[in-house]
């Protein structure tokens, strides 16, 4: 069994613009082991179905969160059928390719007969470009942030005591500005907080290189790149579907 905490971007917000569709984090028991991974669809206006894409589909991507007790999942090539109009969030999503799934709305956003794993994260693996974060007041703490390609994130750590587990992404066109967002993926013991659209920025440190990110605005803080992803490209119709800046 397993759940999948979704974050929907330009799908909901912006449908009629390239971009990210939206990002989710995923994790579950198999016999295998437990698993979680992080990923990301994209809106795209490519024709291109030589692969076998339906033109109707989203392009997405996902690789395993290794590190942390799971077991070791593979980088993911996926695509995703949804049955529903563009700006509302669906009841149902299916996915083909690497794996093949069938994700369902749950009401209230609870399952209550999930038992989640331990959600102490502290690395994310050889497919993530992973930063640490500090918080630039000096707030103790500790957390990460793991990206693919888009720029969204997966976002983990401690602060004041309490562990918290987020997703991160933005709407806009592909050209800029586009305005971000982050949600708490809330377990009971920790914190269940939402930034609005536009209420943060996150910008390459200009003055340190493309390895920090400066994040303003609700938040303040530095994050640093730790190591960089290997092992695999994106699909180039979606390579390019990035955040400016």
């Amino acid at each position: 069994m397993g759940v999948r905490c979704v974050k929907f971007a330009n799908f909901v917000h912006c449908p009629h613009l390239e971009g990210v569709a939206f990002v989710w984090y995923a994790e579950g028991l198999e016999p295998a082991g437990p698993y979680r991974h992080f990923g990301e669809a994209f809106i795209t206006t490519s024709g291109t179905t030589s692969d076998g894409v339906d033109p109707g589909g989203f392009l997405a991507h996902a690789a395993g969160i290794t590190g942390n007790s799971e077991r070791d999942e593979p980088f993911l090539r996926l695509c995703f059928d949804i049955p529903s109009p563009h700006s509302e969030v669906p009841a149902r999503l299916l996915v083909t390719g690497d794996r093949r799934e069938e994700w369902t709305l749950a009401p209230d956003g609870l399952v209550p007969e999930y038992q989640p794993i331990l959600r102490h994260i502290e690395r994310t693996g050889r497919h993530f470009n992973e930063f640490t974060v500090r918080k630039s007041d000096g707030t103790p703490g500790f957390g990460i942030r793991s990206m693919l390609s888009s720029g969204s994130w997966l976002g983990a750590g401690r602060w004041l005591e309490l562990p918290y587990l987020h997703l991160g992404t933005y709407i806009g066109p592909r050209s800029g500005p586009v305005r971000f967002s982050a949600s708490d993926i809330a377990a009971g013991n920790g914190f269940c907080l939402f930034v609005p659209w536009g209420e943060l920025n996150v910008r390459i440190g200009t003055d340190k290189g493309a390895s920090v990110r400066q994040v303003t605005g609700t938040w303040s803080e530095t994050w640093q790149l730790r190591h960089s992803r290997a092992e695999w490209r994106p699909d180039p119709r979606t390579a390019d579907l990035i955040a400016p800046g």
